[in-house]
């Protein structure tokens, strides 16, 4: 399971969400995983689906005061948003810049930079919830709506741009003589 190719057997639909699956990716180091472009732009896409369900969850307990239900479901969101992390930026955010250059692609590194902030935001709702603080409702409203603001912009904007771009560089290779 060491190999790249060997992590990404599994990992490209959302059965990962089973306990097994989550403890299998908590063990990973976040490497890209090896998966033809469109369908990884598939998979990232029903990844965002996923997380906006453990968001969904972790209000849920938030709201019944189960903090450690919040805590449980950060900690299952947390190693699946390290590895869509990997995958775009490593992935997406490469080929963009690569075939655009830093300006062309200027919207969607910025659309990224949001990775951070929203990782920040967990990390904090998970201290919070350790402490069982009044604070973490305010805080969950600020990840949900981030969250949710990042995925529209990304598989509105940045995800379509990087199909046509992609399409446009694999037509232009196909159209290469050999």
């Amino acid at each position: 399971m060491g190999s790249a190719a060997g992590q990404s057997e599994g990992l490209h639909t959302c059965p990962m969400m089973t306990t097994e699956g989550v403890a299998r990716l908590a063990e990973m180091r976040f490497v890209p995983r090896r998966m033809e472009f469109e369908s990884l732009v598939r998979v990232l896409a029903e990844e965002h689906r996923v997380m906006e369900a453990g968001l969904a969850r972790m209000k849920d307990a938030s709201t019944r005061g189960d903090y450690d239900g919040v805590a449980s479901a950060l900690k299952e969101l947390d190693p699946i948003f390290k590895q869509h992390i990997a995958d775009e930026e490593s992935q997406i955010l490469r080929l963009l810049i690569g075939e655009l250059g830093l300006k062309g692609a200027e919207a969607e590194i910025k659309v990224f930079q949001q990775h951070r902030p929203i990782h920040r935001l967990m990390q904090l709702i998970s201290e919070l919830a350790s402490k069982s603080v009044p604070e973490l409702t305010a805080e969950q409203r600020r990840l949900n709506d981030l969250f949710l603001h990042h995925t529209s912009l990304e598989e509105q904007g940045v995800f379509p741009k990087a199909l046509v771009t992609y399409r446009e560089l694999r037509g232009r290779r196909a159209s290469r003589p050999s």
